[in-house]
């Protein structure tokens, strides 16, 4: 379940310092809790809170890399369902399966 920014700017700091490139937390909280900023930014985030943030803001599903060398497509690490939601960074790849059995006529 995605935190909200006034969830997220309870774990932070409060020390409104702008190393995060934010005029203060409560910016910064609310650019995490819509993915527009990386937990990393904040250079006073203790590691507990950083795990916690982490681990709210990671794809549902992790990256699995299909195939060898050149070939290879990454399939998942996506941050929506469904298509109109935002954008899929990692689309589908096309396979066939063929069988060794099958005469270069039938493939």
């Amino acid at each position: 379940m995605a935190l909200k920014a006034l969830d997220i700017y309870k774990l932070l700091p409060k020390k409104n310092c702008k190393e995060c490139g934010d005029p203060t937390c409560l910016t910064f909280a609310m650019k995490l809790a819509g993915g527009k900023a990386d937990v990393d930014l904040c250079p006073y985030l203790d590691e507990q809170a950083k795990s916690v943030l982490g681990a709210t803001t990671r794809p549902p599903i992790r990256l699995v890399k299909i195939g060898v060398g050149e070939r290879t497509f990454g399939v998942g690490e996506e941050s929506v369902l469904y298509r109109h939601e935002k954008t899929f960074y990692h689309p589908p790849g096309i396979l066939f399966k063929v069988s060794d059995t099958e005469t270069p006529e039938e493939i």
